[in-house]
């Protein structure tokens, strides 16, 4: 604690500069030393003794063995007290014993009362020495007002382990909150992430769901006008799904939408965002892509998914729009014109079962010979 409040002996000496207490000071307690050893347990007794007629010292000190080491204490510093030497070991004890009150809970209202009741006891000592002829009127009396001087200088010592255990606890306590504060913030943004991306997201396939599509086509169709970038929207339906649905039911039919979501974030590019549109449709948004890219993108879906071997041997129909660079097109209008294209390649796989795609300039190309329902 000194090392903490950098008292160093050149910092005691201008507090007590501070009190008055000189050296004066200290040869006339140091007088009274052999009188107040001769009746130092007196002392000490009287002291506790009227202590105790007070409820709320009765319950910080709590048990006699706490009384026998407060006593024990309190004989230690009365011996300091009368000792003349008021070092840095003097202040270190005075800080300890500031630091025990506060821990063992004594207010500083009960630690003043404590004092004034010293320094009345002792200041009766000085009247005894009188009366009994040790020492004049004067020297009690200047005994009396240096013992005043070095009671202030002690106090104001323990009452800075007080104030620096209050700031150390409303430091703690800030922190405390802070921290509290910035856990709360994080938490809450995780939940708030998590609950857009629960409300963004298809449940079944993981894919962001249809209002969340029309969102972020919307916003990529705006920074690819801003970047003078094409973008281009695939669009896509199982063909015969519903076929699928009756024959084996719709865990099957779910089991295979949740399938085809899985073979569809592993096929595309990280800029691509995957969505279902709703039932077996699919939308892949593809930021910066031509035609060209998108059918890339497409024939490595198809491969994927014919990969699965699934023995239900579906297929779907493609339809592809490339809007921009010049005279992008709005969100609505590129849907519309993937999804025209879509059932043109699902007109041709009715006649001729397959993957079929049609692209921007509604070319049809087929890809893979697998035929809705039938078996491996």
């Amino acid at each position: 604690m000194v090392e903490q409040l950098k008292l160093t002996d050149r910092k005691i000496e201008l507090i007590k500069k501070l009190f008055y207490l000189t050296k004066e000071d200290e040869n006339n307690l140091l007088a009274a030393e052999p009188f107040i050893t001769r009746n130092l347990d007196a002392i000490v007794e009287e002291f506790y003794a009227k202590q105790l007629t007070h409820s709320e010292v009765e319950i910080v000190i709590g048990d006699s063995e706490t009384l026998s080491r407060l006593k024990n204490s309190m004989r230690g510093y009365i011996q300091e007290v009368f000792s003349g030497t008021y070092d840095q070991n003097y202040v270190t004890n005075r800080l300890r014993v500031g630091i025990v009150h506060k821990r063992i809970g004594v207010s500083p209202a009960l630690y003043m009362s404590a004092v004034r009741l010293l320094w009345d006891i002792l200041s009766d000592q000085f009247e005894k020495q009188y009366e009994e002829g040790l020492c004049s009127r004067n020297e009690a009396d200047e005994r009396q007002r240096s013992l005043t001087k070095l009671l202030m200088f002690d106090v104001q010592f323990v009452f800075e382990t007080y104030t620096g255990a209050l700031v150390a606890e409303v430091q703690k306590a800030k922190q405390e909150l802070e921290d509290y504060a910035r856990d709360l913030v994080e938490t809450v943004a995780k939940q708030t992430k998590e609950l857009q991306e629960l409300s963004s997201q298809d449940g079944l396939t993981r894919l962001l769901n249809h209002r969340a599509f029309y969102e972020r086509i919307r916003i990529e169709l705006a920074g690819c006008a801003r970047r003078k970038e094409p973008l281009t929207l695939v669009y896509f339906d199982l063909n015969d799904f519903k076929q699928l649905n009756d024959n084996y039911g719709h865990i099957v039919g779910d089991h295979m939408l949740e399938a085809l979501g899985a073979t569809i974030l592993s096929s595309i590019r990280e800029t691509d965002i995957a969505c279902r549109y709703g039932g077996d449709e699919f939308c892949i948004i593809m930021p910066g892509a031509t035609n060209g890219h998108a059918k890339d993108v497409c024939e490595r879906l198809i491969n994927a998914f014919v990969a699965r071997n699934d023995r239900h041997k579906l297929s779907f129909s493609i339809g592809i729009c490339q809007t921009g660079p010049d005279k992008p097109m709005s969100g609505d209008e590129l849907v519309m014109a993937a999804d025209a294209r879509m059932y043109l390649a699902k007109a041709q796989a009715k006649l001729e079962p397959g993957f079929w795609l049609c692209d921007t300039q509604e070319t049809l190309g087929k890809f893979g010979l697998f035929a809705a329902g039938d078996d491996a």
